[in-house]
């Protein structure tokens, strides 16, 4: 069993509907600066599950969390923000 940390995922689509997936950390801390900057840069996330492969266009989300926060952020990333109504 890995004992990497496990991080959820939380995707808002644009019509409204929501999806949680929780998986293991895949790589070092040292490296998730530079996973989330590909990540950014591509047109589409890519989520691999036990039985099958979902494959969600940038375009239909609104936005996602990622939970915990990782240690390292990019460099256009606001630290110690509140969320407030």
């Amino acid at each position: 069993m890995s004992d990497k940390p496990v991080r959820k995922i939380t995707i808002y689509f644009n019509n409204g509907n929501q999806k949680s997936y929780a998986f293991r950390q895949q790589d070092e801390d040292s490296n998730i600066t530079r996973n989330i900057e590909k990540v950014q840069e591509a047109d589409q996330l890519l989520i691999m599950l036990k039985d099958r492969m979902v494959w969600i266009p940038f375009s239909s989300i609104e936005r996602f969390e990622l939970f915990p926060a990782p240690k390292a952020w990019p460099k256009n990333t606001i630290h110690n923000a509140v969320e407030v109504d």
